[in-house]
């Protein structure tokens, strides 16, 4: 699958069937939170006699909403397709799923079917396309409807490989400032963390933050082998940095209270702040940093920002010389 040149006056949607909408406005455009409306509209046109053309000026493959605002909020008034120059579009209206159904190209069937797989299956088969496709434009697409579901070190540096070999494009725009929302938003919304000690004293994470440079929010649980794996490293890293401004705040998620009791002190006598809220992986702190395996970390500014995640072994520490390098040379 090849991308296909670009045309000379850009990408075209004909839209056929929407009688029931004559004189509703319809409209061709993607999510974008630079934008004041929140949505870049990228071309419109009104339903007439049941069709509309939407011309765009757009001339690169994309994945785009295409909608009809005015006609309500309901689910089947608003499409995802993916458009490509050479290729003819089409949309019409499914009577009997009653939403609007689109017709595209090679990417969009592409997607589409990955996307309809079950649960997991479809993020599953979304990795294996922005992994091991040759296509670099069907690998960005798929990076694209991965991405909507957070962002990370691996995506990152994928999207940067396809960067170089596709150039400028308003994909990589777009997921660039989609990163940045959410490293806006985790940041802030971090400072609203509290949890538990082993003593059952509340532990506020913005005074941890504001009290060190640095703090590994580690996520764990006493029957994880590979969390106890990192336990060395997690030391040695603790014992050179901690007195130069690194915490480590070791976050449980444990269903009992218990196993997460015993792990900490008879077994292993962790010695950095270690909490829980008792719900495991029903916390709203695993939903807000989308956790779903673990070992699993985040190395945390003092004002929340992501400074680096799931740093194993001995990069953690390598990372902390860096940081701490750094930061001696700016004082």
């Amino acid at each position: 699958m090849a991308a296909a040149a670009a045309a000379q006056d850009g990408i075209v949607v004909r839209a056929a069937g929407l009688e029931r909408f004559d004189g509703a406005r319809i409209e061709l455009g993607y999510s974008d939170p630079r934008s004041e409306a929140g949505f870049e509209v990228l071309g419109s046109a009104v339903v007439r006699d049941g069709k509309a053309t939407l011309e765009t000026g757009l001339r690169e493959v994309m994945q785009v909403e295409i909608r009809l605002p005015e006609a309500g909020p309901a689910e089947g008034l608003r499409v995802r397709a993916i458009v490509e120059p050479g290729v003819r579009h089409e949309l019409a209206w499914d009577a009997d799923r009653s939403a609007l159904a689109f017709t595209g190209g090679p990417y969009d069937e592409l997607i589409r079917s990955a996307m309809a797989e079950p649960g997991e299956m479809a993020t599953e088969s979304l990795k294996v396309i922005y992994r091991d496709f040759d296509d670099p434009v069907a690998r960005l697409m798929a990076l694209r409807n991965a991405w909507l579901d957070g962002e990370d070190e691996e995506q990152i540096t994928i999207l940067a490989e396809l960067e170089s070999l596709l150039g400028e494009s308003r994909t990589f725009d777009l997921l660039g400032a989609l990163a940045e929302q959410r490293a806006a938003f985790l940041a802030q919304a971090v400072m609203g963390i509290t949890a538990l000690n082993l003593a059952g004293e509340e532990v506020r994470v913005a005074d941890v933050l504001a009290g060190n440079r640095y703090t590994l929010l580690e996520f764990w649980a006493s029957w994880c082998a590979p969390c106890f794996a990192e336990i060395p490293y997690l030391q040695a890293a603790y014992e050179r940095f901690g007195d130069e401004g690194f915490e480590i705040l070791a976050f449980n998620l444990d269903d009992e209270p218990e196993d997460w009791r015993e792990a900490s002190g008879d077994r292993y006598d962790i010695p950095w702040l270690n909490v829980t809220d008792g719900l495991a992986f029903e916390s709203p702190v695993a939903s807000l940093f989308r956790i779903n395996a673990i070992p699993a970390s985040f190395l945390l500014a003092s004002d929340g920002a992501t400074v680096a995640r799931d740093l194993r072994g001995e990069s953690l520490e390598m990372r902390l010389g860096e940081l701490m390098d750094a930061a001696a040379s700016d004082d």
